[in-house]
């Protein structure tokens, strides 16, 4: 069997096994995902003033679409939107609140008047001109909106009855869809769809105003807030000599508006190898600044300065550079 043969062959059963692994890996993850969103289901809770909680769950991104299919989202319209904003779509809330419908007969007057000016004698041959006392008054009632009319119910007046009122309200569903995005700075976007549901039929309303007020996040301590970062450090050691490091850092805390994109690493707790003397060595870096947040294509890179302590008692005042992991 040639070189090339072998090498070929080589590579064949590499390819071939770390598809095999991709495979597995790839079933590993959908089962924990799947797990993951079956043992994620937060309650529905009604606090006080009528606020109500929402059931909240993970979902697959097949489970989100088809949910603003079934509701006539215009989901393309919303990816659109949120591509040109560099945002993804992230959740959607679905609110919905029914009434109860109203049925009554013989219903009494709240009140009467006001009084007809002219009122007619029982004995005139033309009492009743307009067949009220033969005919019952029918009248559909609507709620008007901008760009459509929805049927709320009717009522009916039989004036020869001493409750002459008859009532049909129409039970209404009332449903607001909100789909959520997030952009890279944690900002929201929020896409609303609200409809009324009368008599089996659904009615899209125009809305009018819709605001969402984000609070911005604020830079904070985290005092345990530990994060990975490789690092390189270059300086000088005691008593004269150059000196470059290369390390792995644990931080302990940190400050900024993000929890994974701290604008300070603090106290930080590493081990390096001298690359030029070979040796093991201890570190103590007080705090970085994270630069990559001013920079393209970076997030975690953080600059700041670090303490040296040699196995040989040797200490080194470093500079250098930390990535997040």
């Amino acid at each position: 069997m040639s070189l090339s043969t072998k090498i070929l062959l080589f590579l064949g059963a590499i390819l071939t096994l770390g598809a095999l692994s991709f495979v597995i890996y790839k079933q590993i993850e959908n089962s924990n995902r799947q797990a993951a969103i079956e043992s994620s289901v937060v309650k529905q809770k009604e606090l006080v003033d009528l606020i109500m909680r929402s059931m909240s769950q993970y979902a697959t991104k097949t489970d989100i679409e088809n949910l603003l299919k079934d509701n006539n989202v215009n989901l393309k319209a919303i990816k659109d939107d949120l591509s040109k904003l560099n945002a993804n779509l992230v959740a959607v809330n679905l609110i919905i609140a029914n009434s109860s419908g109203n049925h009554q007969t013989n219903v009494p007057s709240d009140n009467v008047g006001p009084v007809n000016p002219n009122p007619l004698v029982p004995e005139c041959a033309s009492c009743d001109p307009f067949s009220y006392m033969k005919n019952a008054q029918n009248l559909n009632l609507n709620e008007d909106f901008e760009n459509i009319k929805v049927p709320v119910g009717n009522v009916s007046f039989s004036a020869w009855r001493d409750k002459p009122w008859d009532v049909n309200i129409s039970p209404r569903q009332y449903q607001l869809i909100n789909v959520i995005g997030t952009d890279e700075s944690q900002r929201i976007y929020v896409y609303n769809k609200f409809s009324i549901e009368v008599d089996k039929k659904k009615y899209d309303i125009k809305i009018n105003n819709a605001t969402t007020e984000q609070e911005y996040p604020m830079a904070k301590f985290r005092f345990w807030n530990p994060r990975l970062y490789l690092g390189f450090d270059a300086g000088v050691a005691f008593p004269s000599q150059a000196e470059l490091t290369p390390s792995l850092n644990l931080a302990i805390m940190s400050y900024g508006k993000y929890i994974n994109q701290p604008d300070f690493s603090v106290l930080q707790l590493g081990v390096g190898y001298e690359s030029i003397n070979k040796k093991g060595k201890l570190l103590f870096t007080p705090f970085t600044y994270n630069i990559g947040q001013h920079l393209p294509l970076l997030t975690n890179v953080h600059i700041g300065p670090s303490i040296h302590f040699g196995f040989d008692n040797a200490i080194s005042i470093m500079g250098g550079i930390r990535v997040g992991l």
